[in-house]
Formats: C-alpha cells, sequence, structure tokens
C-alpha cells in the first residue's frame, strides 16, 4: 500500500473513532485509539499569535482560529477587541472578562460557519478532538493558565494537534496554541496534569468542557 492510500484510510479510520466516540453509540478504548494516532499525528498549521492584552487571550484566539479558515481575509486582534468592547463582550475590568458565551457572539459577528458545544465526559472530549481536527478545524478551548493550578484563573487556548509519545507509555500529548506566550505548547490529555483535567475545572461560567471552532467556507 503507498502513503497517499495509507494516510487516507488512516484519516477515514480517525473519523469513523472520532464520530463514534463522540456519539457514544459504541464506545471504544483509549488503547484502540492510540494504536490508529500512532499511524500518523494530526497536526495542523495554525499560526500562534500572542495576544495584545493580558486578558484579551479570547479574541486573540478567536483571531488565530478565524485566520486559518479564511487566510485571505485576516483579522486583527485589536479591531477585535475594540468590537467586543463596544458591544460589552469584552470587559478589561472585571472576570471573566470574556465568557464562552460571548466569545460565540463575537466570532458570529465575522462569520456564520462557527460551531460551539460542550462535553461532558473525557471520552467525548477526545473524540470531540479528534473529529474537528479531521475536518481541518482547530478548535478553541477553555482551561486552566496553568494545567496544574486551579488557581491560576481560566484561559483559553486553540488546540491544534493530537499525537502520541511513545517514548511516555504512549502518552497521548494534546498541541496547543497558547496566546499568552505565542507558541505552540503540548501537554499530556489525561491526568491532573494534563489538559482534560483543566478543560473540565478552569472555573468559568459555563466554560467546563466548552468548546468553538470556526470553519472554512465551502
Amino acid at each position: 500500500m503507498n502513503k497517499s492510500i495509507r494516510a487516507s484510510v488512516t484519516i477515514l479510520a480517525l473519523v469513523y473513532i472520532g464520530t463514534l466516540l463522540y456519539s457514544a453509540f459504541a464506545p471504544l478504548s483509549e488503547k484502540y485509539l492510540i494504536r490508529q494516532i500512532k499511524q500518523g499525528s494530526l497536526i495542523l498549521p495554525v499560526e500562534p499569535i500572542q495576544q495584545r492584552k493580558i486578558i484579551s487571550c479570547g479574541e486573540a484566539a478567536i483571531v488565530m482560529t478565524y485566520n486559518h479558515a479564511y487566510p485571505k481575509n485576516p483579522l486583527e486582534e485589536m479591531n477585535v477587541i475594540a468590537y467586543a468592547t463596544e458591544m460589552g463582550y469584552y470587559l478589561d475590568d472585571r472576570p471573566p472578562f470574556t465568557s464562552p458565551t460571548d466569545m460565540v457572539k463575537i466570532a458570529k459577528y465575522y462569520t456564520d460557519e462557527v460551531s460551539s458545544g460542550r462535553v461532558i465526559t473525557q471520552a467525548q472530549g477526545l473524540a470531540l478532538l479528534v473529529q474537528k481536527l479531521h475536518k481541518n478545524e482547530p478548535i478553541i478551548i477553555d482551561v486552566l493558565t496553568r494545567l496544574d493550578d486551579p488557581q491560576s484563573g481560566a484561559h483559553f487556548v486553540v488546540v491544534t494537534g493530537i499525537s502520541i509519545d511513545e517514548d511516555q507509555g504512549n502518552t497521548i500529548l494534546i498541541h496547543y496554541n497558547n496566546p499568552l506566550t505565542a507558541r505552540n505548547e503540548s501537554a499530556p490529555w489525561a491526568g491532573t496534569e494534563g489538559v482534560w483535567n483543566a478543560w473540565q475545572n478552569n472555573g468559568d461560567p459555563g466554560g467546563s468542557g466548552w468548546w468553538m471552532t470556526i470553519r472554512a467556507p465551502a
């Protein structure tokens, strides 16, 4: 089997697995998913940017996902902040500064191709990430600023990929653009210092398990 055919088969298999996990019709083991991801990591080339204000991570995350979907018509973060401030979606003097609900409102001002929802279980969360990445949709999620510190406050990041670290016992790694550092970073999916724990326990109103994507136009 040549490389292109093998890659296509892998992608189709992962999409199918992700769909089943997310719909909860047929729960599949994490070990099975790891075997599939090993055949090809899911990494999207999303350009990281640094948030222009200390509490504008949400607006920066919107800019990253929008510009990935619409590279010929990119947004500038300061313009997004200006619009969000005018509409009361961004408040620089009190938390949550920009709520998950207002993130959706801001994104829908720029495009109708916005999806958002909430995952409840770890299996749903991982399946959602696999499904969206295979559709070329980076995912904005609401986590803790420091994944292992429940007192560090909520923070929006953009998930750009999933891979397997075989040197660490087949640990599932989540790759994400962090607007605070303007870097693509990675962290384990599971465990007390993992992405799922920080996504589930971010402390934002309506933020537990919340996600949002911006699709490219058809």
